[in-house]
């Protein structure tokens, strides 16, 4: 047999025709992990979202921790934000789904906010005593807005442009 030349043409078979692939690809040139300028970006916005709910959820009493917690939170939270997205990023298949997926963009973003917006109207009463002194605070409750704040971060460092919205399968009576 002799050797045919590969045109990359595939002759189908009579009556058959290929499937078009219609699902969204990322483009080649594009990597998969999120952007350092993201990040850059993303930095300034989340410190101070992560200042507003901590000093919220602090009851002033303890300045040196909230201080600390202050300065290593933010870059902290980045970190686990990068590292919770790697498996979104580095599988194919998950890639594909996730990124520019509008729809789960925007629920996580609902849900990020509604946990901080439900963590400065839900009172946390805390009370005890430091060296002596007896105290009895209340304050917004640290465990919602810190749970938001997290959600909000990590759509923030691992969603990506340009959205996408999927279209919806024309079925029943409307569809022509």
């Amino acid at each position: 047999m002799g050797e045919q030349p590969n045109t990359g043409a595939y002759d189908f078979p009579a009556g058959r025709t290929p499937i078009p692939n219609t699902a969204w690809v990322r483009p080649p040139d594009k990597p998969d992990m999120a952007p350092i300028a993201q990040l850059a970006i993303a930095y300034p916005f989340m410190a101070t979202m992560w200042f507003v709910c901590v000093m919220a959820a602090s009851s002033g009493y303890e300045f040196l921790g909230t201080l600390l917690f202050l300065l290593i939170g933010p870059p902290f939270l980045m970190g686990v934000a990068v590292a919770v997205g790697l498996p979104l990023r580095l599988n194919r298949r998950l890639s594909r789904w996730w990124l520019g997926n509008a729809p789960m963009y925007i629920l996580l973003a609902v849900a990020g906010v509604t946990l901080i917006i439900s963590g400065f109207n839900t009172p946390e009463r805390h009370i005890g005593d430091i060296d002596g002194y007896h105290f009895d605070v209340v304050t917004s409750h640290g465990g919602m807005l810190m749970g938001g704040c997290l959600i909000i971060n990590f759509l923030v460092v691992s969603a990506s442009l340009p959205l996408r919205f999927r279209k919806r399968p024309r079925i029943g009576r409307m569809a022509k």
